[in-house]
């Protein structure tokens, strides 16, 4: 089946011209290496907004993951937007996904792996039809990594006990040159100032591997992060975790009443 780029011209450029030169004009300032390869696991945490709110806060910490690996299969986990699916994380397990820059293939032999080794994974499109946490990514890693499959999957269910049980499962995965995405925004809708403090408590739970704290934010602090869950999992995979960009809306938009946090990680 093929996943149709429903949010192409609205959170991101859908011509491939336009795109790349968005894309490009990102990187004017950022600097690059060359792709050497030699990592087989890697991990990034991104954010998930239009292009021109935190394209460069994403594409920062890609060229940071550029060098390190080749990916042959990208598995994404998206967060929950539209209330729709029936899984913990529905798993879409075949098929292609468009974009602009050509169609990427889904690596339905680990999605199967995945399925079949927890009840918490199952095949289920109605998640990802609408869903735009995990489509955003896609133009950003195909014009780096540009030939890779991915397993797209939406994390639905997010609690704690959940997290434990899907790095159980991921760990299981006896596969190189695997690269990790996890799609989140952080806090939305207060003014900068508080957004920021919120989302620096968020940030300190990360860095210190605190995945019960990062749970706990959401009540504790109201930091209303949409992807806290798939945070989680990378957080407890990795054993060395590194900001590399925090931001807001308000640099963009000037509006500083309301604003929503964007930050990226890279995990080894």
């Amino acid at each position: 089946m093929i996943r149709k780029a429903v949010f192409s011209g609205k959170f991101y450029p859908d011509n491939a011209r336009e795109l790349t030169n968005f894309i490009e004009g990102q990187l004017e300032n950022i600097k690059q290496k060359n792709n050497l390869g030699n990592l087989n696991k890697l991990g990034l945490i991104l954010p998930h907004a239009g292009y021109v709110f935190s394209a460069k806060t994403a594409i920062k910490a890609i060229v940071k993951a550029f060098p390190l690996i080749f990916p042959t299969t990208i598995i994404i986990l998206g967060t929950n937007h539209t209330g729709l699916g029936n899984a913990v994380c529905s798993v879409w397990d075949s098929g292609q996904w468009e974009t602009p820059l050509g169609a990427i293939e889904v690596d339905s032999e680990i999605s199967k792996m995945l399925i079949e080794n927890s009840t918490k994974f199952r095949s289920d499109y109605s998640a990802h039809l609408y869903e735009h946490s995990i489509e955003v990514q896609l133009p950003l890693l195909k014009y780096f990594f540009n030939d890779f499959k991915i397993v797209p999957i939406v994390y639905n269910v997010q609690n704690i006990e959940n997290t434990y049980e899907i790095i159980k499962v991921f760990r299981k995965l006896n596969i190189y040159n695997l690269l990790f995405v996890a799609s989140s925004d952080f806090n939305h809708y207060d003014d900068d100032s508080t957004t920021r403090k919120k989302d620096e408590i968020l940030i300190e739970r990360i860095l210190n591997k605190d995945l019960i704290g990062m749970f706990e934010v959401a009540k504790k602090h109201k930091v209303s992060a949409c992807g806290i869950g798939p945070m989680s999992v990378l957080v407890g995979m990795f054993e060395k975790i590194e900001l590399v960009d925090h931001t807001t809306s308000a640099e963009v938009s000037n509006d500083y009443s309301y604003t929503v946090g964007y930050a990226s990680f890279l995990l080894r």
